[in-house]
């Protein structure tokens, strides 16, 4: 894996940046650990020293190993979710909530390196699946409210499941594509691609 391929500065300037660059240096820190050492191999103190920050700063960010490895959670624009409850931007479900997703991927852009090194932290350590899995549900369960208001009379939790599943099954098939490194450097476009794909098979 190549420096650039996980030192790379985060799009954006200012406070905002600074803050996205170090917790990409803890993430990407944690990573490596828990890789070359399996999560119980190594202490918050020494992912302080690999992230080149203090012990204080790091707490900070994150509050233990496993969030360090999974990341912080998304922060998703208060707009985001008012276009969503108005039907948009695309007036449908799935495209809709694959929107979202584009906004996430954005929010942190992170290449092939650093996706193979995150799920090579994930196979070594199965515990961080089972937390990541978590993580997802409360996120899930964090946006029902916007999806209730936004369907109405006619909400459906099972048609949500299903929307839900479609978007994520797509996001990880085009994340499998992602690691080859034969498709550019931006997940976003290859994932509206591979949803597309369904689009016009279920069609």
């Amino acid at each position: 894996m190549t420096e650039s391929a996980t030192s790379a500065p985060p799009v954006g300037t200012g406070r905002a940046a600074k803050r996205e660059q170090t917790l990409h240096d803890i993430v990407t820190a944690a990573r490596r650990l828990a890789v070359e050492h399996g999560i119980d191999g190594f202490t918050m103190d020494d992912l302080a020293g690999a992230a080149g920050v203090s012990r204080r700063t790091l707490f900070n960010y994150v509050p233990g190993k496993d969030d360090a490895v999974i990341g912080a959670p998304p922060v998703i624009a208060a707009e985001v979710f008012t276009t969503f409850v108005a039907g948009g931007p695309h007036g449908s479900l799935v495209e809709d909530l694959a929107e979202i997703v584009v906004q996430v991927l954005r929010e942190r852009p992170e290449s092939p390196e650093e996706v193979a090194l995150g799920r090579a932290a994930m196979q070594a350590n199965p515990r961080l699946i089972a937390h990541a899995l978590d993580r997802l549900q409360e996120l899930v369960e964090s946006c029902l409210g916007y999806v209730e208001q936004r369907e109405g009379a006619a909400y459906d939790r099972q048609r949500f499941d299903v929307a839900l599943t479609l978007v994520v099954a797509c996001l990880h098939l085009a994340m499998d594509r992602f690691l080859t490194g034969d498709h550019g450097t931006d997940l976003a476009p290859l994932f509206l691609a591979t949803l597309h794909t369904a689009r016009d098979l279920l069609a």
